[in-house]
């Protein structure tokens, strides 16, 4: 019974330095890393004909991101959607920076709801 825990501990203790090594040959990791990209698309400014939204990305993080989508939802005063748009940058997004985008919407825009769909960040 003895030589059987001891057996067991043997192997749990490799198979955690084999997953260490792996997971560091993959460059993957087992502690989840946290992505802060926060999305700003507050100033709508209406035109007779079509509404423009500057859409700004910040990176708080100290990860470059590559292809950052966001969708934009766009509500009249009422508060009923008039469109939902996806927009991606397709720039590299450095650390700690930002950038900007206009986005075209319809005219009866009033406010605007936006976030971030997905990012392919590099390491």
């Amino acid at each position: 019974m003895k030589a059987l825990i001891r057996l067991l501990v043997i192997v749990v203790i490799v198979g955690g330095i084999v997953l260490f090594f792996i997971s560091r040959y993959n460059n993957t990791s087992f502690t989840p890393q946290t992505i802060d990209l926060t999305v700003d698309c507050s100033e709508v400014d209406n035109v007779v004909v079509t509404s423009t939204v500057n859409v700004v990305v910040n990176n708080l993080s100290a990860r470059s991101h590559n292809d950052v989508s966001v969708n934009i939802k766009a509500y009249d005063e009422s508060g009923n959607l008039l469109k939902e748009k996806f927009t991606t940058f397709s720039r590299t997004l450095e650390p700690n920076s930002s950038f900007d985008k206009p986005v075209t919407l319809p005219a009866g825009t009033k406010r605007c709801d936006c976030k971030i769909v997905s990012s392919h960040p590099l390491n």
